[in-house]
């Protein structure tokens, strides 16, 4: 069995999902609602609730992650799941703060320490959570320490270095390190991702998602030819084990697109601060006040499939548009 525990979910363990889009386009909520999914437990007593009952580690690369924020969604998605007059309101608490506690946040500040951190995971799960599956595992975001990481490699590279190799990238480190975690546990891996430069010009009247290049190298391709998820084959048929290289980059087997945002043009003579205050500000007004329709698309298919969520003051809703 390959699948996590859940009717609702067709995801496969070691699965390795990039969430690509512009500031303030919901990523880190899809996040939280990723993480809720695997923290949720499967049933309690006769009410199911769709969940994984598995850890989910969060690496807090941007510091936005917000805890209180994930136990007020959870809180949340709880009580509408359990039938009115079902269990009391303490009874859904309970529940709650059992499953925050398989909520584990690391907040590296360099791509160093995101590797480390990553390359020491399977010693902390032994330490400080022996009885539990790590389910998820969030990078948000893995665009963090771009600038950083590009500024070292021009300084490597202009005392004579020859070129920009994988193994001097700090990237690099990264992905290996993930790959390792990934052979070894097995988690839904999710890294969101800054969309920096769209493939098309994006505008207001646009009727179809701005996909985005990809600035990060080097970094996993969705493939659009046939690459089943190796961990998945290899339990399948344990003589596939040789393929199971944890030397090289993790495969990427789904993709998540979300949309750019138009706000309203600036005023004449407005500041450099009051720009920024006022982008933040539109941006949010306009994701959070209606729904989002996010591209996904899957490795070996040409397919480009639709769902739509709504960020509110108290839930994140997920719904499958189809085609």
């Amino acid at each position: 069995m390959h699948h996590h525990t859940s009717a609702l979910s067709s995801l496969n363990r070691g699965d390795i999902i990039e969430i690509q889009g512009p500031p303030a386009s919901g990523k880190t909520h899809l996040v939280y609602h990723l993480i809720i999914t695997s923290i949720t437990p499967v049933a309690h007593f006769t009410t199911k609730l769709g969940g994984w009952d598995k850890a989910a580690v969060v690496f807090d690369t941007d510091g936005t992650f917000n805890i209180s924020r994930l136990h007020k969604l959870l809180l949340n998605r709880l009580t509408r799941l359990f039938p009115d007059g079902f269990e009391p309101n303490t009874s859904v608490e309970d529940i709650a703060m059992t499953a925050m506690k398989k909520v584990h946040v690391f907040r590296p500040t360099s791509s160093v320490q995101l590797a480390s951190s990553l390359a020491n995971l399977a010693t902390y799960h032994m330490a400080h959570l022996p009885d539990d599956e790590i389910g998820f595992l969030a990078i948000d975001s893995i665009s963090s320490f771009y600038w950083p990481d590009r500024f070292t490699l021009e300084q490597i590279n202009s005392v004579g270095s020859t070129g920009t190799s994988n193994a001097a990238s700090p990237l690099h480190h990264i992905l290996i390190s993930l790959q390792k975690i990934r052979l070894s546990h097995g988690p839904i891996i999710t890294l969101t991702n800054w969309g920096l430069n769209p493939l098309t010009k994006p505008n207001q009247n646009s009727g179809h998602t701005t996909f985005y290049r990809q600035h990060l190298f080097p970094f996993p391709i969705l493939s659009q030819q046939h690459q089943p998820n190796t961990l998945s084959t290899a339990e399948a048929n344990p003589a596939a084990n040789s393929i199971l290289d944890p030397t090289t980059l993790p495969p990427l087997t789904h993709h998540i697109t979300l949309p750019f945002v138009s706000i309203t043009p600036f005023g004449p003579g407005i500041s450099l601060d009051e720009g920024k205050e006022q982008e933040s500000k539109y941006r949010k007004e306009l994701v959070t006040k209606g729904e989002v329709v996010g591209v996904i698309r899957a490795s070996g298919s040409t397919r480009v499939g639709r769902f739509i969520f709504t960020i509110g003051e108290n839930e994140v809703l997920v719904g499958d548009l189809g085609p």
